[in-house]
């Protein structure tokens, strides 16, 4: 085994040939068994991948769902999507996406398809008032439980205003982190002739956003893919979920100093905010004078920060 991540009460494995075994409970489907047939994995259970993902770089666990990142930099899940955690779009209606094609989305849809942005579909002027496609990885019937059982391919991140000039999609993921009912995802957000120093990347999240946990907004309940609201042109040196917050370690490009930035909630102060309820969107956290924040950890309602101390002419630049 070479790496491991372990949820609330199931845990995953990936050994050193790229195979994914999980443990534990399977009432959502999280271990890669029908919950129907096998509630609860008593032992190791491989999941099986398309052949074209495997061997597995890198497996998560959340509360109730898991995510891996294929051979191919492929975002796969599996297990509860009720939160649409899953990043699979938006499950929770099952008569397609309603709301207008705008945005990062739209611009997709219209280069892929020559569909025009903006109008919905009840102005489409086709006179069948047909609804939009739904752009959603899966939809579910009525009554069907927002769950999947099996590794199913992640949506694609959309992209930012300023990408959407070009049309240049994001580079597979170079790591991920669950909390319990959401995913965060790190992406290079530069392109990829830049040197080391001037590299920078974005973390997208999805999921539940009752507490802050994307670290955006707290306009929707549940939010899919979108970028969390982290100082551009930065480049992440570390970051971590709890329960339901998160901890980011980050250096603007052409600075030498890292800074610690903290969303989500805030109940037991583990957010480092003046409240008690939830920090959102991101916000920086300052440590005192001479101290240097080198990394940050979450557990479920806790943080821990790894610091070192500096001097005043090394905060200056002078030495």
């Amino acid at each position: 085994v070479k790496q491991m991540s372990v949820g609330v009460m199931h845990a995953a494995f990936l050994t050193e040939d790229g195979q994914v075994y999980c443990l534990g409970r399977n009432s959502y489907g999280e271990c890669g068994v029908d919950p129907s047939v096998q509630n609860m994995a008593s032992s190791c259970r491989r999941v099986s991948f398309p052949k074209h993902c495997q061997p597995v770089l890198r497996v998560e666990c959340g509360k109730s769902h898991t995510v891996a990142v294929g051979a191919e930099g492929q975002c796969l899940s599996w297990g509860d999507d009720s939160k649409i955690q899953l990043g699979l779009g938006d499950t929770r209606s099952a008569v397609g996406e309603e709301r207008p094609r705008t945005g990062s989305r739209g611009f997709l849809n219209m280069r892929q398809t020559g569909e025009a942005m903006a109008p919905g579909s009840a102005f489409r002027g086709d006179g069948t008032g047909s609804r939009a496609a739904s752009t959603s990885q899966k939809n579910y019937k009525d009554f069907e439980s927002h769950q999947q059982s099996k590794p199913v391919f992640m949506m694609d991140i959309p992209l930012e205003s300023d990408r959407q000039v070009h049309g240049i999609p994001y580079p597979p993921p170079s790591d991920l982190k669950c909390g319990d009912d959401f995913t965060l995802m790190l992406v290079r957000d530069s392109p990829d002739w830049y040197p080391p120093e001037e590299e920078s990347e974005r973390l997208f999240c999805c999921g539940e956003n009752g507490k802050g946990q994307c670290g955006r907004s707290m306009q929707q309940q549940q939010q899919t893919f979108a970028a969390c609201r982290l100082p551009k042109n930065s480049k992440i040196q570390g970051f971590s979920c709890g329960s339901d917050h998160c901890l980011a370690v980050l250096r603007r490009v052409g600075a030498k100093k890292q800074e610690l930035w903290c969303w989500g909630s805030n109940a037991c102060g583990q957010a480092g905010g003046n409240t008690n309820g939830a920090v959102c969107p991101a916000a920086r956290l300052r440590l005192p004078k001479g101290v240097k924040v080198e990394a940050a950890w979450c557990g479920f309602t806790s943080s821990g920060v790894v610091c070192s101390e500096t001097s005043r002419a090394s905060d200056a630049g002078e030495t």
